[in-house]
C-alpha cells in the first residue's frame, strides 16, 4: 500500500527530530513466535504472539503496523505479548495489510482491529472501513491528514503527544472536531501531556515517567479493542460456553444492496436445509463430550432453531427478532425456549409474539416465557450502533437473558 504523503519526509528522519528511533532500550525477550508473513519477502515476517501458558489461539484479531523503523522495536514486541494475554491474535507486517487481514479472516477470525504507530497510523486510517476492520487506534499518527479522519467508517480512538512535529495538539483538535462531528462513528482523540512522537512503543522501562503514559496508552488501546472487536460469540465463550458459529448460507448471505429480492434469494437458501446442515454440527459437539447443547437463532436463524428444539438433539433455545416462525413451529418445541422480540418488526410483530406466549404459557412440560423489548427493531441484538447507548443497552438486555437462559439449562 502506497501512502500519499504531504509532508517533507527529512523532518522525520531528521536526527534532531527522529525521536520514533529514540530509547530502544531492551527490556527483555518478548514471548511471541515468529512466522512468515503471506505474500511477502522471505525476510520479512510477522508475528504471533502467544501466551506463555500455552493457551489456545483466539477468533479476534489486533493487527499492528509497526512506525516507519519497523517491527524490531523491542517495545512494539512485549506490546504485542500484552494483546495477546488480553486474548487477541496479534499479527503485523508493514506492507499489504489487506491480504493479511484475509489471510485472518480465512483463519476464521470474526473481527479484527488495527492500530497503527506513527507511519503506521496512516495505513490504519486507510483501512478503517466497516468490511475490512471493526475498530482502529492511532498511536502518535505521521501523515495523517484531517480528509484522512473524515473518512474513517469504524470506532476510531487517537493517542496524540503533547510533544509532536509530525501531530501537533493543534492537528489532532482538528481530528477531535471531526471525530465529534460524526454522529455515526463513535471515537475519541486524547493527548497526553509532557510525552514526545513515539511514547507509546520506544520508551526506558526503567524511566517511571515514561513507562507511566505508555501503560496507560496501551491500557487505553486494550479498552477500546475489548468494547469494539468483542462479538456476542466471544461474550458467549466468555461465560464458559463452548461456542460455534457456522455459515450455513456458504458465503452467500443475503445482501440488499445487490438487488436480489429476499423471496428469490430465500428460494436458494432454505431453513431445511439449514437444520439439515445443523445436525452434523450438533453430533459432531456430542462426539467431542459436549453434553448439553443450547441454540440461538437469530431471524432466519430462529427457524432453524425452533426446529431443532426436540429433547434428543438440543437442550435449550433461544430466538432473538424471529423470522418464519408459525404458532405451529412453537407448539413442537420440547426444550426450555426463550422468545426475544422487538416492538417494532414486522417479521414477528407483537400480536404473533402474543400467541407464542400464550402457547408456550400453556404447556406445563416445557418451561418457556416471551419478552417484547419496547422501542427496538428487528434485527436490534446483532445489527445496533455500539455507538449509540439507546441501541446498545436494550441489545446488551438481551444478551445477558440469553446468557442467563443458558446458564439454568445448557449444563
Amino acid at each position: 500500500m502506497k501512502a500519499n504523503f504531504h509532508m517533507n519526509t527529512n523532518q522525520l528522519f531528521n536526527p534532531q527530530t527522529r525521536t520514533c528511533s529514540n530509547n530502544l532500550h531492551g527490556i527483555g525477550s518478548p514471548t511471541f513466535k515468529f512466522h512468515p508473513s503471506p505474500q511477502t519477502k522471505s525476510n520479512r515476517f510477522s508475528w504471533k504472539a502467544e501466551l506463555d501458558s500455552g493457551g489456545g489461539e483466539s477468533t479476534l484479531a489486533v493487527f499492528l503496523i509497526s512506525d516507519v523503523f519497523g517491527y524490531e522495536a523491542p517495545n512494539l514486541r512485549k506490546l504485542a505479548d500484552k494483546i495477546a494475554a488480553a486474548g487477541f491474535y496479534a499479527d503485523k507486517g508493514a506492507e499489504d495489510a489487506k491480504p493479511v487481514i484475509e489471510a485472518l479472516k480465512s483463519k476464521g477470525i470474526s473481527a479484527i482491529g488495527a492500530v497503527g504507530f506513527c507511519w503506521g497510523a496512516k495505513v490504519v486510517v486507510q483501512l478503517a472501513k466497516r468490511e475490512v476492520i471493526q475498530a482502529a487506534v492511532l498511536c502518535h499518527p505521521s501523515f495523517v491528514s484531517v480528509d484522512d479522519i473524515k473518512g474513517v467508517e469504524v470506532p476510531i480512538a487517537v493517542l496524540g503527544a503533547e510533544i509532536d512535529h509530525m501531530s501537533p495538539p493543534s492537528l489532532l483538535k482538528q481530528f477531535e472536531e471531526v471525530i465529534t462531528a460524526n454522529s455515526e462513528v463513535d471515537g475519541y482523540v486524547k493527548i497526553f501531556p509532557k510525552v514526545e512522537h513515539g511514547w507509546t512503543v520506544r520508551y526506558d522501562v526503567g524511566d517511571e515517567a515514561a513507562v507511566k503514559p505508555a501503560e496507560e496508552a496501551h491500557q487505553n488501546m486494550l479498552e477500546w479493542f475489548a468494547k469494539y472487536v468483542k462479538t456476542l460469540a466471544d461474550k458467549i465463550a466468555a461465560a464458559g460456553f463452548y461456542v460455534v458459529v457456522s455459515d450455513f448460507f456458504y458465503g452467500d448471505p443475503y445482501a440488499p444492496e445487490a438487488g436480489k429480492p429476499a423471496l428469490t434469494w430465500l428460494e436458494g437458501h432454505g431453513v431445511d436445509k439449514g437444520v439439515e446442515d445443523a445436525k452434523p454440527v450438533i453430533e459432531a459437539l456430542k462426539s467431542k463430550g459436549i453434553s448439553a447443547i443450547g441454540a440461538v437463532g437469530f431471524c432466519w436463524g430462529a427457524k432453524a432453531v425452533v426446529q431443532l428444539a426436540k429433547r434428543d438433539v438440543i437442550q435449550a433455545a433461544v430466538l432473538c427478532h424471529p423470522s418464519l416462525v408459525t404458532v405451529y413451529d412453537i407448539k413442537g418445541v420440547e426444550v426450555p425456549i426463550a422468545v426475544l422480540g422487538a416492538e417494532i418488526d414486522h417479521l414477528s410483530p407483537p400480536s404473533l409474539l402474543k400467541q407464542f406466549e400464550e402457547v408456550i404459557t400453556a404447556n406445563n412440560e416445557v418451561d418457556g416465557y416471551v419478552k417484547i423489548f419496547p422501542k427496538v427493531e428487528h434485527g436490534w441484538t446483532v445489527r445496533y450502533n455500539v455507538a449509540d447507548e439507546a441501541a446498545l443497552k436494550p441489545a446488551e438486555e438481551a444478551h445477558q437473558n440469553m446468557l442467563e437462559w443458558f446458564a439454568k439449562y445448557v449444563k
